[in-house]
């Protein structure tokens, strides 16, 4: 087992008789999005996208200019900012494909489900999120943040959904914002399926007419014969 300190890894070899080496069996962290906290509060760690570090949906950064390694772990705030007045107004946007977050400041309780998990966060405006403690099984128990959320990474596979807190009205705008898409779907779907049928018909009614025009050709040339 090497710790090396320059970079923060553990590595771990094994022996290779045949060879009389020492193989290198495994390393972490194993990439950046393993380094705990890289991203800071509200900041999503995806491997794969430049930069990796991405605020999450409702969260935007305080400085686009400073987007830069030295940086992430100050990058994150909300884009609307909850109101303790309104916190019976608040409401919690589903993330999905995520990793557990950091658990310093959380609780957990396993016999309650996750909608009894869901009144108990809101009731508390200092809960951030909440999700289900088991994911077995379709899911069971409650797991409920406290204060700024840390260590957050999007997974390719095994990942949980995670609700976030967010006030009113940035799920209002989310909400409208989808209303509008589906219209548009449904407008443009009904603009091509209206299209397709009049070509359709253009099309068929064409081909009815050449096939009259055909047949009576034909009839005309019996009677000459």
């Amino acid at each position: 087992m090497v710790m090396k300190e320059t970079n923060y890894s553990r590595q771990r070899y094994i022996w290779i008789e045949a060879d009389s080496t020492w193989s290198l069996y495994a390393s972490v962290p194993r990439d950046s999005c393993d380094n705990y906290n890289l991203c800071g509060a509200y900041g999503n760690c995806i491997i794969g996208e430049s930069p990796v570090c991405q605020c999450l949906k409702g969260f935007q950064s305080k400085s686009p200019e400073t987007w830069n390694p030295e940086e992430w772990s100050q990058v994150c705030v909300r884009s609307t900012q909850l109101n303790c007045q309104d916190k019976d107004k608040d409401g919690f946007a589903k993330f999905s494909g995520l990793k557990l977050l950091d658990t310093t400041n959380s609780w957990v309780n396993e016999s309650m489900n996750l909608k009894e998990c869901r009144i108990k966060c809101l009731g508390n405006f200092s809960c951030m999120a909440y999700t289900n403690s088991d994911i077995r099984g379709g899911g069971s128990g409650c797991a409920i943040w406290y204060g700024n959320l840390f260590d957050i990474r999007q997974i390719s596979a095994g990942g949980q959904d995670l609700y976030i807190r967010m006030p009113a009205s940035e799920l209002e705008a989310d909400k409208h914002k989808r209303t509008v898409v589906i219209v548009i779907y449904v407008v443009a779907t009904a603009i091509v399926s209206g299209m397709l049928l009049i070509a359709y018909f253009i099309c068929n009614s064409r081909t009815k007419f050449r096939g009259n025009v055909n047949f009576s050709n034909f009839q005309k040339s019996l009677i000459l014969i």
